[in-house]
């Protein structure tokens, strides 16, 4: 007992005078240490030094503490430290506002996002993320023979997992009682056509309503509904003519509609936009202070907005290459068309275009959007010295303040503003050639583009081509398990093709 006493106080004496000495001293002392030390003694200090150099910090430290050190590492650093051992994995793991936040970052749908299970949704975030990036987050396909060349389909419209398209530049013939343009319902889920049938008259712009109603406007100046599914009842066929719609002097650029609402607006290169009632084609309204073709009209009843000062009133927003506007007034079925009689102002104005000659002018790109609360539309600087470089925003504007609520700088040139969520865009940007994305999402976040794919050229037919129609658009607000799945785009080609991009 005597002799670990003196051994203790022994190396007591040691370690003391080995505290007295600096930094150098130190280094220097243990240097001639270790030069003295047998291989067994080296052996020993190997084992020993682990226990020194590598702390388990995530099993040490507070679970708090942990998340805030590890909630800054990107994911993929987080997955790699899961793969140390069953402890980190099991801790990691049960992160779930680490992973919840990554998950925001990759672009999730907050509410698709698994409370118990946060790190599997964050895994298929970043996959969906790099598949878009590398182009094989869709799969693309050819639909041929649904229409005889040298017809096209000319206008499309995605509605329930169902496509409409309508044709025109058809072989005319000379029988009356045969028309040349046909209208054909194409089945996404099945990939099959559930119905087609003739019209007269080529078709400029369509919308469908599936399983109920399709409306075609032509470029004769009319409009046209039919039936979809039939009507026992009124004793009418898929197909049937219900309205022919007649008084445009112009081709019919642009429809909206809602059958609950039984309203039809239309749009038309002869400067009017006009509301009718749909169930009878009778002419409620025509609002003609316009200064060029109306492009785009949207519908959107009192129900369905949320502006507050035009609370209980429809509104309808509407675009020409010069500006957007916005109109409204009481529902239709309250005040018998009142208020839509003599309707002139708008209640906002967005001016398209430089006021002055000093300023160099916007350069019109198609795509308008409203979700009930804002107005998006693209403005883009005329560049035409490249086929790809560009100076185009995304704007969002604030309907009832006509506030700026977000601008997104894209360097491309854009053809259209396809669709726009409350994260991601989608637009179609010029063919250049197939290592050239030209069906991209814009991150609204991030503020860049993350991903698409090459689809073919697709001449335009109207200046808001309507050739082209996108599919399901809820992924827009963030992917979650049920969003990313079905039609993404379909373009109508001048093969007398259809080309479609799927979610994989």
């Amino acid at each position: 007992m005597g002799e670990k006493t003196e051994q203790e106080e022994k190396m007591g004496c040691i370690v003391r005078q080995f505290n007295l000495l600096s930094s150098a001293e130190r280094k220097l002392t243990l240097g001639e240490i270790l030069n003295s030390c047998t291989s067994e003694e080296i052996s020993y200090i190997d084992q020993k030094l682990p226990d020194f150099l590598y702390r388990d910090f995530i099993s040490e430290l507070p679970l708090e503490l942990a998340e805030r050190i590890l909630e800054r590492l990107p994911v993929a650093d987080l997955l790699q430290a899961c793969t140390v051992s069953r402890s980190w994995n099991d801790i990691i793991s049960g992160m779930k506002m680490v992973w919840r936040a990554q998950c925001l970052k990759f672009g999730c749908l907050s509410s698709g996002i698994d409370p118990n299970f946060p790190k599997q949704s964050c895994i298929k975030g970043m996959k969906i993320q790099h598949d878009l990036h590398e182009g094989s987050a869709w799969k693309q396909d050819a639909i041929v023979n649904l229409v005889k060349s040298p017809g096209r389909f000319s206008a499309l419209h995605h509605d329930r997992e169902h496509v409409a398209g309508g044709t025109s530049d058809s072989i005319h013939t000379h029988d009356n009682q045969t028309s040349s343009e046909s209208v054909v319902i194409w089945s996404v889920i099945n990939s099959s056509v559930v119905l087609s049938f003739p019209v007269s008259g080529s078709i400029s712009c369509i919308k469908l309503s599936y399983p109920s109603l399709v409306v075609c406007g032509h470029f004769d100046g009319t409009l046209s509904s039919h039936q979809v599914s039939g009507n026992p009842e009124t004793n009418t066929s898929p197909g049937d003519l219900i309205n022919k719609f007649r008084l445009h002097t112009a081709p019919v650029l642009s429809l909206d509609f809602d059958e609950s609402e039984d309203l039809l607006i239309s749009g038309s290169a002869d400067w009017t936009v006009k509301v009718w009632q749909l169930s009878t084609a009778t002419q409620l309204s025509t609002l003609s202070s316009h200064s060029h073709w109306v492009l785009s009209v949207i519908f959107t009843p009192s129900h369905k907005h949320s502006i507050k000062t035009l609370s209980g009133k429809d509104v309808l927003v509407m675009m020409t290459r010069d500006d957007i506007q916005m109109f409204s007034w009481n529902p239709v079925q309250s005040d018998q068309g009142a208020s839509l009689k003599g309707l002139t102002l708008s209640d906002i104005h967005i001016p398209l275009k430089s006021v002055t000659d000093a300023v160099q002018s916007f350069f019109f790109t198609p795509g308008l959007h409203f979700d009930g609360k804002n107005i998006s539309f693209i403005r883009q600087m005329p560049m035409f010295d490249s086929h790809t470089i560009g100076d185009a925003d995304i704007v969002t504007i604030d309907a009832e303040s006509a506030q700026l609520v977000q601008s997104v700088h894209i360097n491309q040139k854009i053809r259209k503003l396809l669709a726009i969520g409350k994260r991601f865009a989608i637009i179609l940007l010029p063919y250049v050639d197939t290592k050239f994305k030209n069906l991209v999402v814009v991150d609204l976040k991030l503020e860049k583009i993350v991903g698409g794919c090459t689809v073919p050229h697709s001449r335009a037919t109207t200046p808001d081509f309507s050739q082209v129609c996108i599919g399901r658009q809820d992924w827009l607000d963030g992917f979650s398990d049920d969003s990313t799945s079905g039609l993404v785009c379909c373009l109508g080609l001048q093969d007398s093709s259809l080309h479609t991009v799927i979610w994989t």
